[in-house]
């Protein structure tokens, strides 16, 4: 189909869901209430002074990406009554998270949501196969202009005087690079030079400043913020959630557990599975469970209400801290090694990369963090961006409990430095790694679309951990520097290790990133090595002069 045009350099996100490929739920019933008729009522005005625009934000955990789900899935399922003469239309969403490539990068924002709005709109998807620019996605400055402003007002005529379509972009604050925010300005800009009739944006992000600053023009009717929604408000809907999810608690138990959440869902949220390691749990465990949270806010000297970092310093003390120092050091690199993996891995991927003879162990954390990590699709993932935020801090993941000093944090640098180790011993492996003709092509004669059963002969020979080690190497290292941690120099040890990659295996390296589709990724990654190289020479070379 000509529109899948749209997907070439993978810049579009094709079959997308209202998830994103994450676990995402709606808005518990009878919670939110008010904030959701508000911005359905300002989705379904299809008048021209209605705003183009609504921005919610709050902090982190308070409920933003549950309000937009609940906003896509009640449109999308008014679409399927099929009579858009009655209802605005989902027209696309775009569900951003720093836990995938796909969801993380500002470029595919656009192409992804010009796909789904394509087909919905028939007269925008004819103007848009008519003006036939597909490839200025790569050059931000047109991507808006080609992709959507222009083909969107040509095909204004043919669209008479249907509803609007509304488009939802969540989380905008987690696409990388704060991109989001330069997004968010190209999206205002086009809006404020071209009358987009006809179309809707909901938006939403943390209180950023800069973003902030760019909204200051909305109106506010059209700007929700949610740390100014009444505190009672907010507690009577946690109170409703905790409720629903947490019925065989009583009252008192409820009420306890909403006042620790401190208007935050997300704590609220975290308690809950916390509460509900397995279904079988009875309410007395559940009710002990809850004096245990509680006992450890004691414990901590705090005299406010149970903050995140609190419920997740109790989380990680109850995770960790039964084990002997060895044991435990050894579980918490496994969980620093799921939340710096470029790309979400499975707990096998992860076992080998960190030279597990198995993936016992890594599943053993798993399950001891069910509260804030889950595995979907062979995927271990984060429920909400607060958990690694938490332990990359340096100042919040260092704790005292119980009289004793306690160090969760994650120094990024160095284990990106492990990990880009453990990427070149699995690519230089005997047993694992690259090698000659690793497809098993008969002939160098035959193309690759002419074997039948070379896709086969690849999902065999390139194991998963080998193609995470062959596509990532080089990311890992871009976020190393020159480093030295217990006597050992980890930079001139990932010397040796490019020096004797690009001895020979460089060449099956290629060969392997060809069969995995990938080739035009071969040059940019060994240009970032060559920049880490050079980086890692001068600082040498000043340090011999200290």
């Amino acid at each position: 189909m000509w529109l899948e045009r749209l997907l070439r350099g993978r810049k579009a996100i094709y079959n997308t869901d209202l998830g994103g490929g994450l676990t995402r739920e709606p808005c518990t019933e009878g919670t939110r209430m008010k904030i959701m008729e508000h911005i359905i009522g300002w989705a379904m005005d299809s008048s021209p002074e209605s705003p183009s625009v609504f921005w919610l934000t709050g902090q982190a955990g308070s409920g933003k990406t549950t309000i937009a789900y609940s906003i896509a899935q009640h449109f999308d399922r008014l679409d399927k009554v099929r009579n858009p003469n009655v209802h605005t239309v989902l027209g696309g969403s775009f569900l951003c998270s720093r836990q995938f490539e796909e969801t993380r990068e500002r470029i595919r924002i656009l192409p992804t949501l010009v796909y789904q709005l394509a087909r919905k709109s028939r007269s925008y998807a004819h103007t848009l196969y008519k003006a036939d620019k597909f490839d200025s996605y790569d050059k931000l400055s047109e991507q808006m202009e080609d992709l959507l402003c222009s083909p969107w007002q040509e095909s204004e005529a043919e669209r008479y005087e249907l509803p609007p379509y509304l488009i939802v972009i969540d989380a905008l604050d987690e696409i990388e690079g704060q991109e989001g925010l330069g997004f968010l300005a190209d999206l205002l800009r086009a809006i404020d030079e071209h009358y987009l009739q006809g179309l809707k944006f909901f938006v939403t992000s943390r209180p950023d400043p800069d973003v902030a600053k760019l909204c200051e023009l909305l109106p506010p009717k059209v700007v929700c913020r949610l740390q100014d929604v009444p505190i009672e408000d907010v507690r009577s809907d946690i109170v409703a959630y905790l409720q629903a999810k947490l019925p065989k608690l009583g009252k008192p138990e409820l009420d306890k557990a909403a006042r620790q959440a401190n208007g935050l869902f997300i704590s609220a949220a975290t308690v809950v599975r916390y509460l509900m390691p397995h279904r079988s749990i009875t309410a007395r465990e559940q009710c002990r469970l809850l004096d245990e949270l509680l006992l450890h806010k004691s414990a901590s000297g705090a005299t406010q209400p149970l903050l995140i970092d609190e419920l997740y310093q109790h989380i990680l003390h109850q995770a960790f801290y039964h084990l002997p120092e060895d044991l435990r050091n050894a579980r918490l690199h496994i969980l620093h090694t799921f939340l710096c993996t470029i790309e979400r891995t499975s707990p096998l991927v992860t076992a080998v990369l960190l030279s597990e003879p198995d993936d016992e162990v890594v599943n053993a954390v798993l399950r001891d963090l069910h509260a804030v990590l889950y595995c979907k699709d062979g995927q271990v993932l984060w429920y909400h961006a607060s958990f690694p935020d938490f332990i990359f801090s340096q100042t919040r993941s260092k704790f005292k409990l119980d009289g004793h000093q306690i160090d969760m944090s994650c120094n990024e640098a160095y284990q990106h430095a492990l990990l880009t180790k453990a990427c070149f011993n699995i690519m230089l492996s005997a047993d694992l790694g690259l090698h000659f003709n690793i497809g098993e092509i008969s002939s160098s004669f035959i193309l690759d679309t002419e074997d039948q059963e070379l896709a086969a002969r690849v999902e065999t020979n390139i194991s998963a951990v080998l193609k995470y080690a062959s596509c990532y190497w080089a990311s890992h290292l871009a976020q190393t520097g020159q480093m030295t941690v217990d006597g050992d120099d980890l930079s001139g040890c990932l010397s040796k290790y490019i020096n004797d990659f690009l001895c020979i295996h460089v060449l099956f390296w290629i060969e392997t990133m060809n069969l995995l589709g990938s080739s035009a990724q071969c040059s940019v990654m060994l240009h970032h090595a060559r920049e880490w190289v050079l980086r890692v020479r001068i600082l040498c070379f000043s340090m011999s002069y200290i």
